[in-house]
């Protein structure tokens, strides 16, 4: 029998480094495939055809990646997508303006620093855009492809996924694959185990709850900044679908 497809949407390689064996060896059953985009797919979209609508920009992702490859929506599993949450929820007096950043853009704690006015403004309108389109998509449990329902559910890192796993929000673009590879090489437990201390749920909800509370925390004050992450949900879900198709 053919396995069906997890697809794996990500924003970067080390989404895919980080969680392929895991996943690949977890769901022996099924064949999990990573798309990986090389850039914020919510925030924006340099495909063929320019959209507004972001369920219809994840959908062309989605069937862009089908067609490359040679699949069905009917070979779909299911569809997760990851997304770094970037502080896109912080309340707008959070974003300042600093002389001390040396960069575009410094994440702390409770605040986006940045240093210009125009950049100010830019991180704001870019927040306002990316926290639209996580609302939207995180309540989106399924996409339509060809008259095909896969289910469908977006998590996310936060900040991003290196301050997840290391501590790190300003890391720097070099030298983040060949890190997180030093990572996962050296991790002495699974990447689901390491990650639950960082799910902001109650453990004995079921996964729907689950899920609910874990997006109710990040978009709540300046949370969408702290160490966070909703990816362990991520097996929960598919476990969930496994179930229900057999």
């Amino acid at each position: 029998m053919t396995k069906k497809v997890i697809l794996v949407v990500v924003e970067g390689e080390t989404e895919q480094i980080i969680l392929y064996d895991y996943l690949d060896m977890y769901f022996a059953e099924s064949e999990v495939r990573f798309d990986v985009q090389r850039g914020d797919i919510l925030t924006k979209w340099e495909g063929t055809k320019k959209t507004t609508n972001i369920k219809n920009t994840v959908g062309q992702v989605i069937s862009r990646y089908l067609e490359k490859n040679k699949f069905l929506p009917k070979d779909l599993l299911a569809i997760v997508q990851i997304t770094d949450a970037d502080g896109c929820f912080i309340p707008h007096e959070h974003v300042k303006v600093s002389a001390d950043v040396k960069g575009s853009i410094f994440y702390d704690e409770t605040e986006i620093l940045v240093g210009s006015t125009k950049k100010k403004e830019a991180i704001e309108a870019r927040n306002t855009l990316k926290a639209q389109n996580i609302k939207i998509l995180a309540t989106s449990e399924s996409f339509t492809l060809k008259k095909n329902h896969v289910p469908y559910q977006l998590f996310y890192f936060s900040t991003n996924l290196e301050h997840v796993l290391w501590g790190e929000r300003n890391e720097e673009a070099v030298g983040k694959v060949s890190k997180a590879d030093e990572f996962i090489e050296t991790l002495s437990c699974s990447i689901e185990e390491y990650l639950r201390p960082f799910l902001h749920v109650n453990e004995g909800n079921t996964y729907d709850e689950k899920l609910e509370e874990s997006w109710a925390y990040v978009m709540q004050d300046c949370n969408s900044l702290q160490r966070s992450t909703n990816v362990p949900l991520l097996v929960e879900m598919v476990e969930q679908i496994q179930r229900d198709v057999q």
